[in-house]
């Protein structure tokens, strides 16, 4: 392995993941810490996010660490020796670095798998993979259409994100209320917006992976774990061959198509297994996963390593400096609408894992990118 305290890590993320950067800010000689904040109308949130200031001024480091918040990636190009994506929407831009010669971690064109659910789902039919039964339907007076006639469906879509989770259907008496406000609030695009309808599966546990692959190679010593959703998150190192036969089989299935996009990162799956053993790969992450990755820089002893591998296009395995590991979330009312303070002793650093930080004097705080000022001037 190369000298990582000799190397340059460009980390381009969105905000949520900053705690895995600030973790390989142990390894690397420094990590140049970038999240996208410029557009017609730019917010002072996304441009401070993942600093640290005292006294007025923006430190170069992050609770003393070799984390250096940036502001453009291409001015600093020329110090980089890496660059990690961990979030899955610019896929293209990691494509064009890995076309300058740049080590790239990123899933690149195979974050298409995340964002297209449909081609997605015709990649897994290809491949010969159990697909549950789902329509695709275009517009909002389509989808209404479709969710008269049927039951129990769940309906997703593809790419965007901020326009709404899948959400479950059983009535449509239930369900019309939910698509009128979804109506209002896209405007015309709501008779363009792609829906995808999915009969329900009937599985007795869902499984999956949070890991890494190169081209659908995967590390024999690798974390796994069981998570109750927005609760927390359980995990512990194992050996490949302890996972289960579902995920060790939809694994194997979507080897090929990694292979073909070159991809090269974090994935995790969501795997739904039946009693009659079909097992139904449902969604895919092409990104790093959310919420182990916080986890990692405590468990893992060899996180920069792992990382400078994959941009190498190399596979290996975790060693292991805990071999299980606790992830809890806290929810905070205020965080929903405001930026939040956060407190705790500072021996505890290290269990605390922060979203959106900023640091000010000595104080923490988790910032809100969802708050809209209101423009009253003239």
């Amino acid at each position: 392995m190369a000298n990582l305290k000799d190397k340059t890590l460009l980390y381009i993320c969105s905000g949520g993941f900053f705690e895995t950067a600030l973790s390989l800010a142990d390894y690397y000689k420094e990590v140049l810490y970038y999240v996208q904040w410029t557009s017609g109308f730019p917010g002072m949130d996304k441009c401070v996010v993942g600093s640290e200031y005292k006294n007025g001024k923006v430190l170069d480091t992050f609770d003393g660490k070799p984390l250096r918040r940036v502001y453009d990636i291409y001015s600093h190009l020329e110090e980089v020796d890496i660059i990690m994506y961990s979030d899955v929407y610019d896929g293209e831009q990691a494509e064009f670095f890995r076309g300058l010669g740049y080590p790239v971690v990123s899933a690149g064109k195979g974050a298409e798998l995340e964002l297209d659910r449909w081609k997605c789902k015709m990649e897994f039919k290809g491949a010969g993979m159990d697909v549950n039964p789902a329509k695709r339907v275009i517009g909002i007076d389509a989808l209404r259409e479709e969710l008269m006639k049927v039951k129990d469906r769940y309906v997703k879509i593809s790419r965007f994100r901020k326009q709404t989770e899948t959400f479950h259907h059983n009535e449509y008496i239930l369900t019309e209320p939910l698509l009128s406000k979804m109506e209002h609030e896209m405007g015309p695009m709501s008779k363009i917006i792609e829906f995808i309808i999915e009969e329900p599966i009937d599985a007795v546990v869902e499984e999956g992976i949070d890991m890494y692959t190169v081209d659908g190679k995967y590390p024999q010593m690798l974390p796994a774990g069981v998570e109750i959703k927005d609760a927390g998150y359980a995990i512990m190192i194992m050996p490949y061959s302890k996972l289960s036969e579902g995920v060790q089989k939809t694994n194997a299935q979507i080897s090929g198509i990694l292979k073909k996009v070159k991809y090269q990162g974090f994935i995790s799956t969501e795997v739904r297994t039946t009693k009659s053993k079909e097992h139904y790969l449902i969604d895919m992450s092409c990104r790093l996963p959310q919420p182990p990755s916080a986890l990692y820089g405590e468990m893992f002893d060899n996180l920069g390593d792992i990382v400078w591998a994959l941009g190498q296009r190399e596979v290996i395995d975790v060693k292991p400096k805990a071999i299980y590991g606790l992830y809890c979330t806290i929810y905070s009312e205020w965080y929903q609408k405001d930026h939040q303070a956060i407190y705790f002793p500072e021996k505890y650093r290290n269990n605390v894992k922060l979203s959106q930080p900023l640091k000010i004097d000595g104080q923490y705080y988790c910032l809100n990118f969802n708050i809209t000022i209101q423009n009253v001037g003239q």
